[in-house]
């Protein structure tokens, strides 16, 4: 479907804390992602302040060049909450008192047994003919109205209560509303390859036009994502798939969104441990716990962290022995003889000068074993991140390969 088919959305964030930086605004970045899921065509995103005439500038000119608004922010009770007043204003409609509002707002700090300030009353007071958006999570409710043309829905800044408005109306009626064929995404999860690496990978290939490419960089993994317009066929998406995955020459850890769905690394081993019921003996030292954080109760069966490898190559009874991809490999062997969990992990570093260190990970089932070993440079908190992804990969390939 050409863009100009589809609704054009803006993302509008309203406050104070927003613009400055003293907040985060993940807002944004989880409703353009459901407008993307949607299909929509995402033309702006828009930060204002709790100042009530620049709110009411950017709300008559978001009127004028958009289909759909996903707004979050001021609807609190407080005087710099104006987004209600500011879309009175702009569109010239007044604020009435909705009764069914005031009274769930009354029942929230009931449940709280907190009595309800009398500010909060502010809260009820909606746009004449706009549809009320029940907040059972929080004390605001929000609003969708129409402005001159674009549709309006207004909900709160705390990214909890927002997304379950979003969740439980706003998402369905997107789709009564706007009747858009939905695309289908399909993202590539990758390490071990650099984003340059894969645009070049990429360029290699034959790619249809109107299949839309993107990409996101992250640390230690990226992704590179196909988003396929609704006439492709699973079979075709397949074929695409077949061939990005040997173009990326192995680095793909997951594929997600033609049959199954993986959001990282982590839950793409908790996948798999689960499918192929897998417990885990652990042993980590650079990583301080975070490989540990990221595996889950049920199949993580004993985890111990020793930050000095010195003290764990004694226990073993590897005295005065070089760190080494070899002797990690062998203390694996013999944390797993000494566990009963079905696999044992160990990750062991040493030092390598002041910004680097080297890893050394092995995993051993009693009857095979895979091993690695990587410079790691940094920062020790980025030095900590890639070690625990480095570990995850190891197990992630042993658990599918071996």
């Amino acid at each position: 479907m050409d863009s100009a088919d589809k609704p054009k959305v803006v993302i509008f964030s309203q406050g104070d804390e927003v613009i400055t930086g003293a907040l985060v605004d993940s807002n944004a970045a989880y409703l353009a992602d459901q407008c993307r899921i949607l299909g929509f065509d995402i033309i702006r995103h828009i930060t204002v302040a709790d100042d009530l005439a620049d709110l009411v500038q950017v709300l008559k000119e978001v009127d004028t060049i958009a289909d759909l608004c996903l707004c979050t922010g001021g609807l609190g009770p407080t005087q710099d909450d104006l987004t209600t007043e500011a879309f009175a204003k702009a569109f010239q409609v007044e604020l009435e008192l909705d009764e069914e509002a005031l009274e769930m707002i009354r029942d929230f700090f009931a449940t709280l047994k907190v009595p309800m300030a009398e500010v909060n009353a502010k809260q009820a007071l909606l746009p004449k003919n706009s549809t009320r958006i029940d907040n059972r999570w929080g004390t605001a409710p929000g609003f969708a109205s129409v402005g001159r043309r674009c549709r309006f829905y207004f909900m709160p800044g705390v990214p909890y209560e927002m997304k379950q408005m979003m969740d439980t109306f706003v998402l369905a009626d997107l789709q009564r509303q706007f009747k858009v064929e939905q695309p289908r995404l399909i993202t590539f999860r990758s390490m071990g390859m650099g984003e340059s690496d894969i645009q070049q990978a990429v360029n290699g290939l034959d790619i249809a036009d109107d299949i839309r490419v993107s990409f996101r960089a992250g640390m230690p993994e990226n992704e590179l994502k196909l988003l396929f317009p609704k006439h492709y066929t699973d079979e075709q998406i397949q074929l695409y798939i077949d061939e990005v995955k040997g173009a990326l020459l192995g680095s793909v850890f997951a594929v997600d969104g033609l049959d199954k769905s993986v959001s990282n690394l982590a839950d793409c081993i908790a996948q798999l441990m689960s499918e192929k019921y897998q417990t885990l003996s652990l042993i980590e030292t650079l990583s301080q716990g975070d490989i540990a954080r990221q595996c889950q109760a049920d199949w993580l069966l004993q985890s111990e962290i020793r930050p000095k490898a010195s003290d764990l190559m004694l226990e073993f009874g590897f005295v005065q022995q070089d760190i080494s991809e070899a002797l990690v490999a062998e203390v694996a062997k013999k944390n797993y003889a000494r566990q009963k969990a079905n696999l044992s992990l160990v990750q062991i570093y040493k030092k390598v000068n002041d910004s680097t260190v080297a890893v050394y990970t092995a995993v051993t089932d009693g009857q095979h074993l895979i091993s690695s070993s990587k410079d790691v440079w940094g920062r020790a908190l980025r030095q900590q991140t890639v070690a625990s992804a480095l570990a995850f990969n190891l197990l992630r390939k042993f658990l599918q390969d071996v």
